[in-house]
């Protein structure tokens, strides 16, 4: 078959470019032209052409995924984990808001791992080597996620050294890390009971409450690329183990723009309940400029459904709650005048509140929570690439 010849004119339209233009690829060396029996007029050859048009339209796709690719709300990274879709949320393909009324914490993290129970058996501890012990008593000072930093790399230094390579050991790793930073949190020894019969057991929360801790932490488990698991992916991503990327989660989870925000709802809660008039105070806050933390979520805009969920069951339980009565307070003004809702940060606070529980034993609930889907999405990416995205230059060029 010949090959297809094109005149100057054609190869400019099906690159969708000026005369001018094409000639500036010859003379760049991006084109080859050849010229056609004595004529002054070149052809170019149509594969030639196409390739051009293939290497240029992959280049301006770059530079648009470059621009745009960190935006909130963009999809980067392929995973087959959580699904936030038509207003819902679902674990892989189960409707997170179902799990969160009758599975543990524990069921979940089968489910985002894809393994059986065998990883949870009560015998897969934290090893309490001496430096782990050292560490330990080191940070029996320090806030929850503060003693899970100091913990982690202490139990990292004897923990199983080939987790990529051997899946099993990569289950059982995650095990004992969330029944490391469980402890952590509560102050007790590692043990296997469920994670939210722990913190119930040490907040001192009578038994047929504890279903709020337990919904409170399915419904964190897992949020897609939000800031910490993203950049809990990043560091698997390079081969570190499951600490390393705990770790990293736990650094960005901390921040008052993620897990951070509950301190901020719960200052919220504090200033306004010392106010004649809460409402009247809300908006002098938002005449002010001030934003209200706790209320919205970009993926949700009819209302984020793990705060619906999760009032839902306060309401359940807890139905007489003074706290849970001034949340719904502050939650009917905000939406007033905002016309944003509640979301997750908003709930898990409520539930703090309403539960009589330490402070900032929300942010405590989400972290273990998360910790589940940290390690699930290093365990998805164990088998990946490095994530090694580019930067779109915006200071100045160099001089010639």
């Amino acid at each position: 078959m010949g090959k297809e010849w094109l005149t100057s004119k054609e190869a400019a339209r099906r690159l969708g470019v000026s005369s001018a233009t094409l000639y500036a690829y010859v003379s760049r060396g991006l084109l080859r032209s050849e010229g056609s029996n004595g004529q002054r007029e070149r052809r170019y050859s149509a594969d030639d052409v196409a390739g051009l048009k293939r290497r240029r339209d992959v280049g301006r796709k770059a530079e648009s995924i470059a621009a745009n690719a960190l935006d909130f709300g963009t999809p980067v990274l392929e995973s087959a984990l959580t699904l936030i879709e038509h207003g819902r949320l679902y674990y892989r393909g189960w409707d997170a808001t179902e799990l969160a009324r009758g599975s543990a914490l524990e069921r979940v993290a089968q489910l985002l791992w894809q393994c059986d129970e065998r990883p949870f058996d009560p015998k897969n501890l934290p090893s309490m080597s001496t430096a782990l012990r050292q560490a330990w008593q080191a940070a029996a000072s320090f806030a929850a996620i503060e003693r899970c930093l100091l913990l982690l790399p202490a139990a990292a230094r004897w923990d199983h050294p080939s987790w990529v390579e051997d899946r099993g050991a990569m289950l059982e790793t995650g095990v004992r890390i969330l029944r490391l930073l469980t402890a952590a949190v509560t102050g007790d020894q590692p043990n296997a009971l469920p994670v939210h019969e722990q913190l119930a057991a040490a907040w001192n929360v009578p038994t047929d409450r504890a279903p709020l801790i337990r919904a409170a932490l399915v419904l964190s488990a897992d949020h897609e690329f939000n800031a910490s698991t993203f950049a809990a992916r990043v560091v698997a991503s390079t081969g570190a183990n499951l600490h390393g990327s705990t770790i990293a989660g736990l650094a960005a989870i901390n921040g008052p723009r993620h897990g951070g925000l509950t301190r901020r709802v719960a200052t919220l809660f504090d200033s306004l309940k010392v106010e004649a008039d809460p409402e009247a105070a809300l908006a002098a806050r938002l005449a002010d400029g001030q934003d209200l933390p706790g209320f919205g979520h970009p993926l949700y805009p009819d209302g984020d459904v793990r705060a619906a969920t999760l009032f839902a069951l306060l309401r359940e339980t807890v139905a007489n709650a003074p706290d849970l009565a001034f949340a719904e307070r502050i939650a009917d003004a905000g939406e007033r005048l905002t016309g944003r809702r509640p979301n997750v940060d908003y709930a898990t606070v409520t539930i703090e509140r309403a539960l009589g529980l330490p402070q900032d034993s929300a942010l405590s609930m989400f972290l273990l929570g998360r910790t589940v889907g940290w390690i699930a999405h290093a365990i998805e990416q164990a088998d990946g690439s490095l994530i090694r995205p580019r930067a779109r230059y915006t200071g100045p060029r160099p001089t010639a």
